[in-house]
């Protein structure tokens, strides 16, 4: 790999409908440019197909080269691409021993408006959203968010402020350390395993 002063740090996001072998042709195009690829999200929602990569390219190229080169490799595909460069992460602060990641989940009947309900009460005591899934489905709302509450925050307090605004608009909100959820969710999978085994002996 170049030397790091020798590369240009970039943030690639790619869009399309999904269909097999987009991260290959994706990750190819940038391989055969000499790109060092150091971090990879994708997903798919809906039919489309989502990535976000943070990459490290050789040279100087600007950011429509790296589109116009992930464009014409994925054009069967139909990509849509934007490419950003990467601004250098900013210095972490100290986490306080008081900190604590914590899982939201808010299930309850489907309406507009939730995640914004939720997310606004979350965004003005600045907590920051460190992983965030959501979903509706036959008309049931499913939220899964993934924060952390450091010392200025109480974190029982903070629980029972979400319950009440979950209740607010007929919605289930919990808020439990991800040890706990983690746990539980665990659990609940080697249930979900176990139980025809067991139906099917007795």
């Amino acid at each position: 790999m170049p030397d790091t002063a020798d590369l240009s740090p970039f943030i690639v996001t790619v869009t399309a409908r999904d269909a097999v072998g987009i991260v290959a042709t994706i990750t190819r195009t940038l391989a055969d440019m000499g790109a060092h690829v150091s971090a990879l999200s994708q997903t798919v929602m809906s039919g489309y197909f989502t990535i976000t990569l943070a990459c490290d390219v050789p040279g100087s190229p600007d950011a429509a080269d790296i589109r116009a080169a992930l464009e014409a490799g994925g054009e069967a595909a139909h990509l849509s691409v934007h490419v950003a460069t990467r601004a250098p992460a900013p210095d972490s602060p100290a986490k306080s021993d008081r900190s604590e990641r914590q899982i939201l989940t808010v299930t309850g009947r489907d309406r507009p408006g939730i995640i914004a309900h939720m997310t606004s009460y979350l965004a003005g005591r600045g907590i920051n959203l460190e992983d965030f899934h959501a979903e509706a489905d036959a008309g049931t709302f499913t939220m899964i968010v993934q924060i952390t509450v450091d010392a200025g925050h109480d974190a029982n307090q903070t629980r029972i402020d979400l319950e009440e605004l979950g209740a607010e608009i007929d919605l289930r909100a919990h808020l439990v350390h991800e040890d706990i959820f983690r746990a539980t969710s665990e659990i609940a999978a080697v249930r979900r395993l176990v139980r025809p085994a067991d139906r099917g002996g007795r």
